[in-house]
């Protein structure tokens, strides 16, 4: 299990409006109930690549090059990267959940 991972989703979770902890939920519900496994993945991938654009504009660095130095401890500790990092491994890990279903 990977901790610091959790720890981070907990902080943006709990850092989330009422009204935003409220759509969380709906859309976790609904995303459940109305799609495919497959489509959820996708779904979840457009999102998460928007993100990771987002961060990749501001600080002018592609995720993948910002993760390989965030790991090795040259980026320092900003609230940010942590963020970053979490949406490239929930990108990561989506991805790899997608190559199965595609054969």
């Amino acid at each position: 299990m990977n901790i610091k991972l959790v720890e981070c989703i907990a902080e943006i979770i709990l850092s989330l409006s009422e009204e935003e902890r409220q759509l969380l939920e709906t859309k976790i519900t609904s995303a459940g109930s109305s799609l495919k496994v497959p489509e959820l993945i996708q779904q979840d991938i457009l999102d998460l690549e928007h993100r990771l654009k987002t961060f990749e504009a501001q600080y002018n660095m592609s995720s993948s090059s910002f993760y390989q130095q965030f790991q090795a401890g040259k980026l320092g500790d900003a609230m940010d990267f942590f963020e970053w990092s979490v949406f490239y491994e929930m990108w990561d890990n989506t991805q790899k959940q997608l190559v199965p279903t595609q054969s």
